[in-house]
């Protein structure tokens, strides 16, 4: 970035919370199918992946992080509880991505427990 670039407007940011309960199906993901995932509903939501990670903890469980373009989002998945904890967080840099932060929503809801969900959003200026 040039370091004589100021930002004129400010800054938007959306924050998007969940707790899932799994679909049967996602007992039996490894971090890969997590990612693998991961990634399709952020393409499909129009949003760009650039980085990926993941985690197997022991005896169970699995944490996976797709960090985008406009920010992130990571997944947490807990087999003893049945739940997945999703964190979207979507920056509008030149552009309003909220629509799009919705429909990751959307997707992640469904990909993971087959029917939509209750959402927490938070959306910050400054």
């Amino acid at each position: 970035m040039d370091a004589g670039f100021t930002m004129t407007e400010p800054l938007h940011s959306h924050h998007w919370s969940a707790i899932l309960t799994a679909a049967d199906i996602v007992y039996g993901w490894t971090e890969a199918d997590f990612l693998a995932r991961l990634n399709a509903v952020v393409k499909q939501a129009g949003l760009t992946p650039v980085s990926e990670t993941a985690f197997t903890f022991q005896p169970q469980g699995v944490s996976a992080v797709v960090l985008l373009e406009e920010s992130h989002v990571a997944l947490h998945f807990w087999p003893e509880k049945g739940k997945v904890t999703v964190d979207i967080h979507i920056c509008d840099f030149y552009q309003d991505n909220q629509p799009k932060a919705e429909k990751l929503a959307r997707l992640l809801a469904l990909e993971i427990s087959n029917t939509p969900a209750e959402w927490r959003c938070l959306s910050l200026t400054g």
